[in-house]
């Protein structure tokens, strides 16, 4: 089963929510969404078919959607249960869309904006205050106020009850402190990669997929380390968009310290551009060609 899912950005994610409820939901519109963290404010970003393992109509008249695969843009990863008496997982289920954001949610998500910039402020000196080492990464009011989340990374476990309490009684609502790695550090905050293009991580998607410094290999990437690690400090996620095809590709390429013949004479291949089918190949004379594919035979044996 089918179902048109729209894809929508809120915060710093990327995720799929079911809006068949929703009578008229456009690109680039503002939405009111549940997730699993609580109510948030997104913007659709794109719509696709999905295919659905599951839908279930609860008690409230709402129906409960769940992914039969990954999803592309969010890589969810859906659990497969060993026995269909278990509850379904959280992780393929697709959230609702609750409805259209209105003028009055545009303003209060506004002001949740400056009201988040000033508990960031907050929390730096209760910090200080209960002298706990970690780093504030973000902090982030939900729409409906409910809930006031702070992001932090640190070296070590943490013991902040005392800082909730603390930080509970001067916002007089519930505080949420979540600690996060590098790589949603990045994320969160944003920035430029040397591409010149925004970040990865913080465009793309949810999820972060194991990136290898193999990948980087494949595809004849310089290993110094400031060439190919991001802004987190970690191995580009770039490195893993084309390394399938830089796979496929040199299945039928020959590999380097291949013997070859050009221009009667035998060469060796000391290096391989996949995509152009270029080799450099050393002469017996020593000499460094850059020379087609097609126009070397290969030394069978």
């Amino acid at each position: 089963m089918k179902e048109n899912i729209a894809c929508i950005k809120f915060r710093s994610y990327v995720c799929k929510f079911s809006y068949r409820n929703i009578e008229k939901l456009e690109l680039h519109d503002k939405c009111i969404i549940e997730t699993e963290s609580g109510i948030e404010y997104g913007t659709v970003l794109v719509f696709e078919d999905v295919e659905v393992e599951e839908s279930i109509n609860t008690e409230d008249g709402s129906t409960l959607l769940f992914l039969k695969k990954n999803c592309d843009v969010c890589k969810c990863d859906p659990e497969k249960n060993a026995s269909d008496k278990k509850p379904k997982s959280k992780k393929n289920r697709i959230y609702p869309v609750l409805r259209l954001a209105t003028s009055d949610d545009k303003k209060q998500a506004e002001t949740n904006d400056i009201d988040s910039k000033e508990a960031y402020k907050v929390f730096k000196e209760k910090i200080l205050k209960h002298n706990i080492s970690l780093k504030l990464v973000s902090s982030y009011y939900f729409i409906d106020r409910a809930k006031l989340l702070f992001e932090f990374t640190a070296d070590q476990r943490v013991d902040f009850r005392e800082l909730v309490k603390d930080l509970a009684s001067h916002f007089k609502t519930r505080i949420e402190l979540k600690q996060i790695g590098v790589r949603d550090e990045a994320k969160s905050v944003g920035g430029c990669g040397p591409c010149g293009r925004e970040i990865c991580c913080n465009v793309m998607g949810n999820a972060f997929e194991v990136i290898t410094i193999k990948m980087a290999k494949e595809q004849g990437m310089p290993l110094a380390t400031s060439k190919i690690s991001g802004q987190c400090g970690r191995l580009m996620c770039c490195l893993g968009y084309e390394y399938k095809t830089y796979c496929e590709i040199k299945k039928d390429l020959p590999k380097i310290g291949t013997i070859v013949k050009f221009n009667e004479s035998k060469a060796i291949i000391k290096d391989i551009n996949p995509i152009s089918r270029k080799l450099l190949i050393e002469t017996e004379d020593r000499r460094l060609l850059y020379v087609d594919l097609e126009n070397v035979i290969i030394e069978k044996g």
